[in-house]
């Protein structure tokens, strides 16, 4: 995944419906379910469990008022970018035969609250979906590695792991409440429905979350 894999280092931009430097964001279409805020396959996330996953957040948040918060929008971008992961390595996961072992993902999350409170802060995980963002991490790597052949560049890698996210995104018939974004087919991401407002703190277009591992590398 572009470079941005490094286990010791614990730090991995996760790519799902998107290319490898994207987050994924969401968007609606005429099939999108009465009530979701978005759909893959047989699964959904409604509005009501979204609104609860950001009050989670948030909350956490308000626990920590060091930490540097994004905007809402931003926030609420992430928690949905977070379940599309899930949803996509999860299915990709299947097929390949790929499992995540509770300890691969006790060793991303480390033993300490604090440390698995950071992790959600850094990366806007609800933190009663961090283990599930573990588990993308691990799988996210595993995976990565199962589809660099002899002699590829990572280059050549991104191009086939993108690929592979395209085929199962079109599979899943993914699709999000326009209230949250616009679905970009050819980058397979999901663009944030008020680009303008998802601003970082600094001003400008917000980096994507990477999943990054306090004190680790």
């Amino acid at each position: 995944m572009r470079g941005g894999r490094r286990l010791g280092g614990k730090r991995l931009t996760v790519v799902l419906a998107v290319s490898a430097r994207s987050v994924v964001a969401l968007a609606g279409c005429a099939t999108q379910k009465a009530g979701s805020a978005a759909v893959a396959g047989d699964e959904r996330l409604t509005e009501s469990q979204l609104t609860d996953l950001f009050a989670e957040l948030d909350g956490l948040y308000e626990e920590n008022p060091e930490s540097q918060r994004l905007p809402d929008d931003q926030l609420t971008l992430s928690v949905l970018s977070w379940w599309i992961n899930e949803q996509l390595i999860g299915a990709i996961a299947e097929e390949e035969g790929l499992t995540a072992t509770q300890s691969q993902i006790d060793e991303v999350l480390g033993a300490e609250q604090e440390q698995r409170d950071a992790i959600s802060l850094g990366n806007g995980i609800p933190p009663s979906r961090l283990d599930a963002a573990a588990e993308v991490f691990v799988l996210s790597s595993a995976l990565t590695e199962s589809l660099a052949q002899p002699g590829a560049t990572p280059e050549d890698t991104d191009a086939a792991l993108v690929a592979r996210l395209q085929e199962t995104a079109d599979a899943l018939g993914i699709s999000v409440s326009p209230r949250f974004g616009t679905w970009n087919a050819d980058t397979v991401s999901v663009e944030p429905r008020n680009p303008e407002r998802l601003s970082s703190p600094a001003g400008g277009i917000a980096d994507p979350l990477p999943l990054d591992i306090p004190g680790q590398g």
